[in-house]
């Protein structure tokens, strides 16, 4: 049983208008073979295929004309030697570059220790997730240090590459082997003992959605939209307790006096405010020298009567 990676490859001539689609085939649960490969060569023009491509990546791969029919043996991998990638030592390599950064679960691997393996990748993956939560605390955005997003569509610098996530953030000549050379190693450290250049290092971006919510307080504020601004809040405030202010209250009236004024109560509505403004009831008053007599006056014909509480 083997662990098989299967993905598509481009490889693109944009002077001849050329693209090769190759795909890394995995091997069926019934049917198929490890390692195999299979692809076309068209034109991106016209969209005609002019080749497949077949065979195996580790032996014999082959090219048919589809016009012609004929096949021919395109390359043979099965003596191949094998070139390792030359690359720094670890010492001086980034933490986050790949062989640093999984060196400790390789190593593990190679040992067949899976529980150390398994440890040192759950270490970089929680450290990733605390990262990640980090940033979205602080409203930053993830960019990265040496990609760009495509600029395609009709008329842009990379037209017809926007099926690619990110392209390299950096200008290589592909007519001047020796100034593409140059510009590649000028990207990041490639070669033992270069050191990373600081043009390459991006500062943390706000997130779009932090963007927004800035852009939406300042307007907010420069329109004197503030939700606490007492300066703002202190004059209506003011003036409504002028206008709501109620107005002097009237001596209370003495319903069992007998002084001759209606017996019912008054209730007042200040035209100038925008609430109605309602005396409280007034209390009775009682006297112990003067007698309790209540008064009833009608109101159409003004006809009063007049009650004495007898005494016992």
């Amino acid at each position: 049983m083997k662990y098989e990676l299967g993905d598509h490859s481009f490889v693109r001539c944009p002077e001849n208008n050329l693209v090769a689609d190759i795909e890394f085939k995995t091997k069926g649960y019934f049917m198929g073979t490890y390692n195999a490969i299979g692809g076309t060569i068209k034109n991106e023009l016209s969209g005609e295929i002019l080749y497949e491509l077949s065979g195996m990546w580790n032996g014999e791969m082959f090219i048919r004309n589809v016009i012609t029919g004929q096949k021919d043996l395109l390359f043979n991998a099965t003596n191949a030697r094998h070139t390792p990638p030359l690359c720094r030592p670890l010492e001086e390599q980034e933490p986050r570059e790949s062989q640093r950064l999984w060196h400790s679960t390789v190593q593990g691997l190679l040992a067949r220790n899976h529980d150390v393996a398994t440890e040192e990748k759950t270490k970089i993956e929680d450290a990733q997730r605390e990262e990640a939560a980090a940033r979205l605390r602080d409203g930053l955005e993830w960019h990265p240090r040496l990609f760009r997003p495509v600029h395609g569509g009709p008329g842009g610098p990379e037209e017809g590459e926007e099926d690619l996530d990110w392209i390299l953030n950096a200008n290589i000549d592909s007519h001047d082997p020796q100034l593409a050379a140059q510009q590649i190693l000028a990207v990041t450290p490639i070669i033992p003992g270069q050191k990373l250049p600081h043009q390459f290092e991006i500062p943390p971006h706000p997130s779009t959605q932090h963007k927004k919510q800035t852009a939406s307080s300042s307007e907010k504020h420069s329109r004197g939209e503030s939700l606490l601004d007492l300066d703002d809040c202190d004059t209506p405030t003011r003036e409504e307790n002028k206008a709501t202010k109620p107005r002097a209250a009237a001596p209370p009236m003495d319903l069992l006096s007998g002084d001759g004024q209606d017996d019912h109560f008054e209730i007042r509505t200040d035209d100038n405010s925008p609430t109605s403004n309602v005396t409280q009831p007034p209390k009775p008053t009682t006297s112990s020298t003067q007698p309790r007599t209540m008064s009833r006056r009608h109101s159409n014909s003004s006809d009063q009567d007049e009650f004495v509480d007898a005494e016992g």
